[in-house]
């Protein structure tokens, strides 16, 4: 008797219906998206570099006797920036002038015999084969003469280039040898950078490359200049990156007044360039359950669905949308991490209107 009661008011409780909490309307901000003409500024940090920056080394090895320059000095073309100790070569040019001497006073002596063997010839007191063979020491006598004028004039070279001598005018960068010390030819010795002709380089990232590309008109701000924005273009863009940075070198040559700037001086480069119509969204619009970016719009009965969109770089605090998005979309721009998809949501009052 008891077990029929407990099924009995078991059975009883099953009639009743729990009550289903109904989910209320999540508040969220949106805006109507319209397609506007965009430009997208890049700005990239780097420094102010010499275009021309020659290492000075001497074509000949020696021991350094005097270096006339100092980093920071301005030099004129001809002006000597260091020498070597001449007694280096001073030995090879007072053997090549003595060889030389030889090499004249044995052609001297074969002329004189080959005139006396000649006018012996006339009188037929000698055969023409002792004229012949008299001929060929004084072809080579002559030949002799003139190696050692050239091993003479290749000594006194050595001699001339004992001292290094500026190309053009500029500053000096560096020093790279010191008095006393013994370098070797073409080895670096002072590193001078031509004056009147400065650039800029930067670093492009991956990523910023196209845009790099793109822009046709660079403006540079140096900070220890103040507001004023210097004109440049663009003169070399290297097409392989730096190992180290995965970045592209990029040199712009700088034009107008360049009095005021100095070498080494730190500076941005700015470009605009124009990218055509597209829709601009805040960057809190966008969320991702996975690599592809997606935005919520929201439907004529305000429920959302997730949309996956297409992006083109950031402007400021916004995202360029190329694709995935028609203008008069709903886009909810607050809130969006917290939503599902189908979930009703309700309008905020202050509606803040198109994104332009």
């Amino acid at each position: 008797m008891l077990l029929l009661t407990v099924a009995a008011t078991t059975l009883a409780g099953c009639d009743r219906q729990v009550p289903v909490r109904e989910e209320r309307a999540r508040p969220v901000r949106t805006v109507v998206v319209e397609a506007s003409r965009t430009s997208i500024t890049l700005e990239l940090p780097g420094e102010v570099r010499p275009r021309v920056e020659t290492r000075y080394g001497f074509r000949v090895g020696g021991k350094i006797a005097e270096r006339l320059v100092s980093v920071g000095d301005r030099v004129q073309p001809g002006q000597r920036l260091a020498r070597l100790d001449p007694q280096d070569v001073a030995p090879a040019v007072a053997a090549a002038r003595a060889q030389r001497e030889a090499a004249l006073t044995d052609l001297k002596l074969a002329r004189i015999e080959l005139a006396r063997l000649k006018e012996l010839r006339g009188l037929n007191y000698v055969s023409q084969a002792q004229v012949d063979r008299q001929q060929a020491q004084t072809d080579s006598a002559e030949s002799r003469l003139r190696s050692a004028e050239a091993q003479l004039a290749q000594a006194a070279n050595s001699a001339a280039f004992q001292s290094l001598v500026a190309d053009d005018a500029g500053v000096v960068t560096a020093i790279e040898a010191e008095a006393g010390q013994v370098v070797a030819a073409g080895q670096p010795v002072v590193r001078v950078a031509r004056t009147g002709e400065m650039e800029m380089l930067v670093y492009v990232p991956e990523a910023d490359l196209a845009n790099a590309k793109g822009a046709r008109e660079w403006q540079v701000a140096i900070a220890a200049l103040g507001d004023r924005l210097i004109p440049a273009t663009v003169r070399e863009l290297s097409p392989v990156a730096e190992p180290a940075s995965r970045t592209y070198p990029m040199r712009l040559s700088l034009g107008g007044d360049l009095s005021s700037v100095a070498l080494g001086m730190t500076a941005t480069a700015r470009a605009v360039r124009e990218s055509g119509e597209a829709i601009v969204l805040p960057m809190s619009a966008l969320h991702a359950t996975g690599e592809t970016p997606k935005v919520w719009v929201v439907r004529e009965d305000l429920t959302v669905r997730s949309v996956e969109v297409g992006t083109g770089g950031l402007l400021d605090d916004t995202v360029r949308i190329v694709s995935g998005l028609k203008p008069g979309d709903r886009v909810v721009t607050a809130g969006a991490n917290l939503l599902r998809e189908g979930q009703q949501v309700r309008l905020a009052d202050d509606q803040s209107g198109a994104v332009r």
